[in-house]
């Protein structure tokens, strides 16, 4: 099933579907995939999962509280194992990779280190037991209106988050835009049939946003790791923080841009 709701069903069977889907999908990848791309997925999924409840958050905050706070928990427990994976995708995306062996050493070793498989292993009871609890979301009363009203709390979320970034251009605030941004393109994804406009519309713009926003946190980490290593590096510590720092320029140059075409309104219009 994909991670859309069918404007033919009542909204309430409908984020019990996409919310079913998403975990039955995530035990599948525990079964099937490597560690390094089990750990991905999963973080991927909660990712969703938690989006699907911030739709809801307005009128059900009960319901968010009760259910986010699980699957932000699972995510942190991951979240380590997933740090190596992204800096050595950083690390690919500067040089080729026969370049810098030094560094992709300390990573494979980094990697090898913190893929927790006991962290692994409790995922699946943890997820069987969530399944179990989706059939008594309160959602009887949840109309088409009230998913309208989280999508433009979410956008509202995001452009404040812009906002702060060009107050203050941190890493921090750029990390926090990221999560606004990917909480918004899932909502987007979530009613892009149900309104296809703005939010179908919306769907490859964010998703590209929150791509470059993901490399440039990824360029981030790979240039604080760098600096953290140091002269255990050798000639290699000065080239990675060149390019590094090139790479983050360019893809700050390219946030820029897309922000700028998706938030430039103060208030989003559904219909």
């Amino acid at each position: 099933m994909s991670y859309r709701l069918d404007c033919n069903v009542l909204p309430e069977h409908g984020l019990r579907q996409v919310a079913l889907a998403e975990i039955n999908t995530a035990i599948s990848h525990t079964k099937q995939l490597p560690s390094e791309h089990a750990v991905h997925e999963l973080r991927k999924h909660c990712k969703k999962l938690r989006a699907l409840l911030r739709l809801v958050q307005p009128v059900y905050p009960l319901l968010f509280q009760s259910e986010n706070i699980h699957y932000r928990n699972l995510a942190h427990s991951l979240a380590q194992s997933r740090d190596p994976v992204s800096i050595r995708g950083a690390l690919l995306a500067i040089a080729p990779p026969h370049h810098f062996p030094t560094m992709h050493t300390l990573l494979r070793h980094m990697l090898h280190l913190k893929i927790d498989k006991r962290a692994l292993a409790q995922v699946e009871p943890f997820l069987i037991q969530r399944r179990g609890r989706i059939g008594n979301w309160s959602l009887e009363d949840v109309r088409w209106a009230h998913l309208e009203r989280g999508y433009c709390r979410g956008y509202r979320r995001a452009r404040k988050a812009w906002y702060q970034v060009q107050k203050l251009d941190s890493a921090e605030n750029l990390h926090q835009l990221r999560k606004r941004v990917k909480d918004h393109w899932y909502h987007s994804r979530l009613l892009e049939e149900k309104f296809p406009q703005p939010a179908a519309l919306r769907c490859e713009p964010l998703k590209q946003l929150a791509q470059v926003l993901g490399d440039w946190r990824d360029a981030y980490l790979l240039c604080r790791l760098a600096i953290a290593t140091g002269e255990s590096l050798g000639k290699e510590l000065i080239p990675i923080l060149e390019l590094g720092d090139w790479r983050k320029m360019r893809l700050r140059r390219e946030i820029e841009t897309l922000c700028s075409a998706l938030f430039i309104k103060a208030k989003l219009k559904v219909r």
